[in-house]
């Protein structure tokens, strides 16, 4: 049973969410113009902005910004084209071009809502963390390579997080602090007794 959605076009700024899945452009028949249509867990919706647009605004809404975000991933994927871009580490929304993603009219994908993938001869089938499908124009090889350049990335930063961390622990322990270390941690899970002023 397949389900169907209602689009409506809005004019407002779209910022890439944990509930965005995909990003497809399409041409606005007449004007030509490029839109784009989001794909969400719960619905599909039309918006004015082009896929790359929205891309570079929730870079820029999540606290970095698209060119620094290509930048990393280059230093991490070195030699690589067409990278993944890491919209926010803190909520790991890592976007997957299917094309140049420097083109306007790129569709990205969103890692963390691909659940499986398969071939459909020259090109690919998504299926979503909703159980809806997508088809897309790229070889199911490219796809997969794709996928796992961004999920190479994610657990990069996830790994230098923790060092990072670790590296903290170890020089609170060095400098003879451990009683700060473990008092900051239990300050998070005291609870503060009531004052009764009646």
């Amino acid at each position: 049973m397949s389900k169907s959605y209602s689009v409506n076009v809005e004019n407002n700024e779209e910022i890439i969410t944990e509930a965005t899945m995909a990003l497809i452009p399409k041409y606005e028949l007449g004007t030509g113009n490029l839109h784009c249509t989001i794909l969400g867990q719960y619905g599909v919706k039309e918006v004015k902005q082009n896929p790359l647009a929205i891309v570079k605004e929730s870079c820029i809404f999540y606290g970095s910004d698209f060119k620094g975000s290509i930048n990393s991933a280059r230093k991490i994927l070195r030699k690589q084209r067409n990278l993944p871009i890491m919209v926010s580490l803190t909520f790991k929304l890592c976007m997957i071009p299917l094309s140049s993603p420097m083109k306007e009219d790129c569709s990205w994908i969103a890692l963390r809502h691909v659940e499986e993938t398969f071939s459909n001869r020259e090109n690919s089938i998504i299926l979503f963390s909703n159980g809806q499908q997508l088809n897309v124009n790229i070889s199911w090889k490219v796809l997969e390579d794709r996928i796992n350049k961004a999920g190479r990335l994610i657990s990069t930063y996830d790994y230098r997080y923790e060092k990072m961390k670790d590296l903290y622990i170890t020089s609170m322990v060095a400098e003879g602090r451990e009683d700060d270390l473990f008092s900051e941690q239990e300050s998070l899970y005291r609870v503060q007794p009531s004052i009764d002023m009646g």
